[in-house]
């Protein structure tokens, strides 16, 4: 199964899934043709269609769905605390 994120301008990232055997690069090349539209495409994978703007899409990431698990960041538990620096103001001044 593979995964395939598509991040837009200003847009939050959509995660599709598709059931394809095919190798990531036939299968991004086969992607690559949906930017070539100058008005909207149409991306259909087994789990859904989805309508795109091309000049809207910064970039596709397709990867195996295995391993598209391992890159999800571990949600960070502690927060770090900022130190509060002292700081000497100067009001003398010789001249």
């Amino acid at each position: 199964m593979k995964s395939i994120v598509i991040y837009q301008d200003g847009a939050e990232k959509i995660e599709l899934f598709d059931e394809d055997d095919r190798d990531n690069e036939g299968f991004a090349l086969e992607l690559s043709n949906a930017l070539k539209s100058s008005t909207v495409s149409i991306i259909n994978t087994s789990s859904g269609s989805l309508i795109v703007r091309p000049s809207k899409i910064n970039s596709i990431l397709v990867q195996d769905q295995s391993k598209a698990t391992e890159m999800i960041p571990k949600p960070v538990k502690a927060k770090v605390k900022q130190k509060k620096e002292v700081v000497d103001i100067i009001t003398d001044v010789d001249t």
